[in-house]
């Protein structure tokens, strides 16, 4: 968990892995420099289970993405998973996960990079519900996202999400300069080495949206084309910050970039 000026949420969240149906786990804290009452908060939780919580204590890192990556380096484990601090997980989103990935194991062997990823709901601040699919929400269909060519459309995995073995860490590339995001680039690294993107379309995550967060929901229906004449920079940038972290991992020509983007707008429309 990554960590920054979280006191009002950051509860909620802990106390929802605690209350996991699995309880094979460690959470390993990291705040990013909060200068509200978060370090207090997770310190208490530490010393009260200190044989599944760790709040570990280096400088700041400068954003989420990095504060998460410098996580990933310090911990070596079997599984990982990402955890936001505004969050709320459903009491069994472990024990779906991980039974998610021992039958891709089984299937793939444990040397293959594997991600298990599910759905959210969409909640407001006061986990009222918005969506009960967040990805029907923000119009994103895994079944077309499969491949590193194909995820040039469109960001697939939520970090919060996810679960990952230690072979798709393996295969995370460095550095990861150009990276938009730790669990986009994480993704990508991992179709990259023809790794397995399991999707669980069961939502297991209350992904809480409160006009602070680092990355939100978008819906759908609001990216009209007045939306996007307006938001035109914001998101030419968003593609090119996009292109650029894909030709990092050696993606290839714009012309490709655009073609599959292009595709899989054709492909959703046709299932429309």
């Amino acid at each position: 968990m990554a960590t920054y000026n979280g006191e009002k949420y950051i509860r909620e969240q802990i106390n929802s892995i605690l209350s996991q149906t699995y309880e094979l786990w460690h959470l390993y804290i990291h705040d990013d420099g909060s200068t509200d009452q978060t370090c207090s908060i997770l310190q208490e939780y530490a010393e009260k289970h200190p044989n599944q919580i760790t709040f570990l204590n280096y400088p700041p890192q400068g954003g989420a993405m990095k504060n998460f990556m410098s996580l990933l380096e310090r911990v070596d484990a079997t599984y990982y998973m990402f955890s936001d601090q505004d969050d709320v997980w459903k009491k069994d989103k472990i024990e779906k996960e991980v039974e998610q990935m021992n039958s891709e194991e089984l299937k793939y062997g444990g040397n293959k990079p594997i991600i298990v990823f599910s759905d959210l709901f969409v909640v407001d601040s006061q986990l009222n519900l918005i969506s009960e699919s967040f990805l029907k929400y923000s119009g994103i269909h895994p079944e077309f996202l499969t491949s590193f060519d194909e995820l040039a459309a469109s960001n697939l995995i939520t970090g919060c999400t996810m679960l990952f073995n230690h072979a798709a860490k393996k295969s995370i590339q460095y550095p990861y300069t150009s990276a938009t995001m730790h669990d986009t680039w994480i993704t990508l690294c991992t179709a990259k080495a023809h790794g397995v993107l399991s999707y669980l379309s069961e939502p297991l995550v209350y992904y809480r949206q409160h006009g602070n967060n680092t990355l939100g929901a978008v819906n759908i229906k609001h990216l009209t084309i007045s939306y996007r004449v307006r938001h035109l920079y914001r998101i030419l940038k968003l593609n090119k910050d996009t292109y650029c972290m894909m030709r990092a991992l050696g993606y290839g020509s714009i012309i490709k970039y655009i073609y599959n983007k292009l595709r899989y707008k054709y492909r959703t429309n046709k299932r429309l």
